[in-house]
């Protein structure tokens, strides 16, 4: 079969990507905290597959192949467990789940170095640290809607590469073993979500005081 010629090493981190996101789904159903082992795993599949793909040649499958993984990961993968949590949060996942199909399509048609709307892997991170910790209905529906808005937005971001995805990928690793870490995660996730923010407002400001 032609298709395996095809494959670069990236590319099977990917697919290994979206079996670990698989995986992680079908044990949300009978062992919900075992799930999250099997998503940190795939977020560091994820990393993994961008650095190879950054040292070695680019193959034809490469961003087809990544935005799929991500969509089983960090699209199917959050919004199931939010409605796990919560039946009545199934609107909210359901939104969660097309926005995040969405944001993965534009950025299939783009040409952009950094991300256009914040990438699905890190709302994803936020978002389950945030079920993990057993967030109430009222803030899990509130992040939920914001942060899926957030996903589809012109808000630029940039790529985490290089040394940062060397502590990100030993945070993972902790959480595996220790639910405390996601209180971490949360907190990185939002410091790298209201960056752009951030970054406008400064720009707003300097601009204001020329006039």
């Amino acid at each position: 079969m032609k298709i395996f010629k095809e494959v670069s090493l990236a590319d099977s981190l990917s697919v290994l990507n979206a079996l670990l996101g698989f995986s992680a789904l079908a044990h949300a159903v009978y062992d919900f905290e075992k799930s999250f082992k099997f998503f940190y795993l795939s977020l560091i599949a994820d990393g993994l597959d961008g650095w190879v793909a950054s040292k070695t040649e680019k193959s034809k499958l490469g961003k087809e192949l990544d935005s799929l993984a991500d969509t089983v990961s960090f699209s199917l993968y959050p919004a199931f467990i939010i409605f796990l949590k919560d039946e009545k949060l199934f609107v909210f996942s359901s939104i969660l789940l097309a926005f995040s199909i969405l944001r993965l399509a534009r950025f299939n048609v783009l040409n952009s170095r950094n991300f256009l709307g914040v990438p699905t892997s890190i709302n994803a991170i936020f978002l389950t640290s945030l079920v993990r910790i057993g967030m109430s209905f009222e803030v899990l529906a509130i992040c939920v809607l914001f942060f899926s808005v957030l996903m589809i937005s012109d808000l630029e971001y940039r790529r985490i590469e290089g040394v940062p995805l060397i502590p990100l990928g030993l945070l993972l690793l902790l959480a595996i073993l220790f639910v405390e870490i996601c209180y971490v995660l949360i907190a990185l996730s939002l410091i790298y979500i209201i960056y752009p923010g951030v970054k406008t407002c400064e720009k707003l400001l300097q601009h204001l005081r020329r006039v």
